[in-house]
């Protein structure tokens, strides 16, 4: 009988059971977060690097797109004159060429018997210019002898004492009979495509750089790479883009120049351990807090059912036993169950930057008086409000539409009429009761109260452009559609207008 009083072991039970849960799933929680979390970092390196990988390729693709061109108009009108490589017309049309290329070292023109033009022209003393055959440079080699793609290369300027430049080059091929009659260069600044890698920011302490598929580097901002790293990456980047692991570190390639290089982006799986670490550690925080209340809770449970027993049998041994007030419980519970359900409504039909009705409740209300012929509707868009955003800001923006929408709720007064944000920088309108020409007159002192209005921040002008239309004659969408066509007449206008029927 004492055993079956004894209260102690199942409440015993029933918080180790709670404990042990609770454990479980904090344990649970953190690997799959620890998984999710790095899973996520990968995928802003994989995004980081198709953006970078983008932008490169949009960099050299505008550059090749020029040289192809060139190539075009060099087989067809520009050639070298048979008797010395001093040709004016074909100079001039370099420099042309060369003056909307703003990263351009120098262009180079070479035919196939060693004649070249190189532009700007700088001069060689007489041993260098003997000894400088631009037909055994590699990007001369290659474009003679595949015809059918641009070739990206890294070489030396010796006009410009550049020991590396990015050389684009391109065979010149006559039109009439498919002959290769030479080869059009163009040197590239490679500390620009450098600065493209420095001025990119990282979601994670990483390293980017390019290399071509023979593991050599191209385009290297300052970093030190251990013998053989750069071929290992080459031989595991088969693809035209993708990621693996070697050596405990995670990278992400994307092939950029005609597929013959490579971008690729280095991440110490250290560092994504780290992030993820500190991910899981609220996980492990808060499960370890849960585990104290539980405790706490056990504690004091424990303590006030051994108090309650002992109230039980004092009272039994006395006959003195004091009644709770549970009416009074019921009641404040009731009440505070009201309240919230009163807040939970408000918000769930109040945009909460304006203070003005939501799109919830602007769908609730016009269906209700879709019907009443004595109900108009208006479509208000805030006037150039990217402009604004983009200017000043977007916190001068939201301060915008809050000011816009605070004017138009104090105009209003008592009058049935209802304000709802509608979207964006959007407001809708609704009118019960009212006069076609009341409620033109409300939107047209809303509108010039807006325009007149002062701003701190300097020549920032606001102004808004609205359209009004009577509902009850048609099905709700086409009201709507009724005021948006009136609206966009006002925007076309010029805006800060109202137009109704």
């Amino acid at each position: 009988m004492i055993e079956r009083l004894n209260f102690r072991r199942p409440l015993n039970i029933s918080f180790s059971v709670i404990a042990v849960t609770l454990l479980f799933i904090g344990i649970v929680e953190s690997l799959s977060q620890w998984s999710a979390t790095q899973e996520a970092k990968k995928t802003q390196n994989r995004i980081y690097l198709d953006n970078v990988a983008a932008f490169m390729d949009k960099y050299l693709d505008g550059y090749e797109n020029i040289m192809r061109e060139m190539t075009r108009i060099a087989a067809e009108r520009h050639t070298f004159d048979k008797q010395n490589e001093n040709d004016l017309a074909l100079r001039n049309w370099m420099i042309e060429r060369l003056r909307i290329m703003p990263d351009a070292l120098s262009i180079i023109h070479v035919s196939n018997n060693g004649h070249y033009i190189r532009l700007p022209y700088i001069p060689l003393n007489g041993g260098e210019k003997n000894a400088w055959d631009p037909r055994k440079e590699p990007w001369f080699t290659l474009s003679v002898e595949d015809s059918d793609e641009a070739h990206y290369s890294i070489s030396r300027d010796p006009f410009a004492n550049r020991e590396r430049v990015i050389t684009i080059s391109l065979p010149i091929i006559d039109g009439t009979d498919g002959t290769n009659t030479g080869v059009l260069a163009l040197n590239l600044d490679l500390e620009k495509s450098t600065e493209i890698l420095n001025t990119a920011l990282p979601p994670v302490k990483s390293r980017t750089f390019v290399m071509n598929r023979q593991g050599e580097p191209i385009i290297n901002p300052g970093y030190e790479f251990a013998p053989g790293v750069l071929k290992a990456i080459a031989l595991n980047a088969r693809e035209y883009r993708g990621d693996f692991v070697m050596n405990n570190r995670y990278y992400t390639y994307r092939t950029i120049g005609s597929q013959s290089w490579l971008v690729v982006h280095e991440v110490d799986e250290s560092v994504l351990g780290d992030i993820a670490f500190r991910q899981c550690m609220s996980i492990v925080l808060c499960t370890l807090a849960a585990l104290i209340v539980v405790l706490f809770c056990w504690w004091s449970t424990r303590a006030a059912l051994n108090a309650i027993f002992m109230r039980i049998a004092a009272s039994i041994r006395s006959g003195d036993i004091t009644p709770a007030s549970v009416e009074e419980i019921i009641y404040e519970e009731i009440h505070s169950s009201q309240q919230r359900q009163t807040l939970i409504a408000h918000e769930a039909l109040t945009d909460g930057l304006t203070g003005l009705k939501n799109r919830r409740a602007f769908d609730a209300d016009a269906a209700r008086l879709s019907a009443d012929p004595h109900a108009w509707i208006a479509m208000i868009d805030i006037d150039n409000f990217k402009n604004i955003n983009d200017t000043w800001g977007h916190t001068v923006g939201d301060m915008v539409l809050k000011t816009v929408a605070d004017l138009g709720s104090r105009l209003r007064g008592l009058e049935n009429i209802f304000l709802y944000r509608y979207g964006g920088e959007e407001i809708a309108v609704l009118f019960q009761g009212i006069s076609a020409e009341k409620a033109q007159s409300f939107l047209e002192k809303w509108r010039i109260t807006v325009n007149t209005r002062s701003f701190r921040e300097k020549d920032l002008k606001v102004s808004f452009s609205a359209g009004l239309c009577r509902m009850g004659g048609a099905p709700l969408s086409e009201t709507l559609a009724c005021a948006d066509r009136r609206l966009y007449q006002a925007k076309k206008n010029g805006k800060n207008r109202i137009v109704a029927e």
